[in-house]
């Protein structure tokens, strides 16, 4: 049973899930699935950081994770996914992912924080590895020019903005298939003021108001906005 008294703002459909470090990283994880109704258990080394998640965790335990007998009285062993927060400490992240491989997790997610690292712990055997420094410095620096509401990279060649339309949309019939021939992006969705978001459909007019959707190759997209 979920302790926090947030409310949920969305279920997420997956059995409990363990993060071992509670850093900033995983701590915003932790506190964000526990708001999306699953149950998360933490574990760290600092007890300071445990005490401070225990408000939104479902368990919390201060110990250590490069001990492998540590993780199976924690019950490690009987969850589907572990995420691997520690990244600045090399020997605790790699030595704690050896421990979740010989341990059999079936889906074990680890940060890095550097190539070198990201590579050890794939030749590891950790399932995926993710790099929340340099993704949010990508995103960033795609924010900076002031173009761009929000951003999302998925691969080095796509990714997805949101923007208000620039002026070559404004107050005109969409033609997607004329979009994608001239800028090479596509139109995804488009909300008005409060409303939900909807599929941006052919032949819909667009005004400064709204925000869209767009997707594409991110120096596309640069492109794009300033049309």
């Amino acid at each position: 049973m979920v302790k926090s008294l947030r409310r949920v703002r969305g279920r997420i459909d997956i059995p409990p899930v363990v993060v071992l470090g509670l850093g900033r990283f995983g701590a915003s994880l932790a506190e964000e699935l526990t708001c999306h109704g699953v149950e998360v258990l933490g574990m760290d080394s600092d007890a300071r950081l445990v005490q401070e998640c225990t408000g939104f965790l479902t368990d919390a335990a201060v110990g250590d994770t490069t001990d492998r007998e540590t993780l199976v009285q924690f019950g490690v062993h009987e969850v589907d996914r572990v995420v691997l927060g520690i990244g600045s400490d090399l020997e605790s992240s790699v030595l704690t992912a050896s421990n979740l491989v010989d341990l059999e997790v079936p889906r074990i997610w680890a940060k890095a924080d550097s190539d070198a690292h990201a590579k050890i712990l794939t030749q590891v055997g950790v399932h995926h590895v993710v790099r929340p420094e340099r993704d949010t410095g990508r995103r960033v620096a795609h924010l900076l020019g002031g173009r761009f509401n929000d951003f999302a990279q998925f691969d080095e060649d796509y990714g997805m903005i949101k923007l208000s339309p620039p002026n070559a949309l404004v107050g005109r019939e969409v033609d997607l298939d004329e979009v994608w021939r001239r800028y090479r992006v596509r139109l995804v969705s488009v909300r008005r003021g409060d409303a939900v978001w909807r599929t941006l459909e052919p032949g819909m007019s667009l005004s400064r108001e709204d925000q869209i959707i767009v997707s594409g190759a991110p120096e596309k997209l640069e492109s794009f906005a300033t049309r």
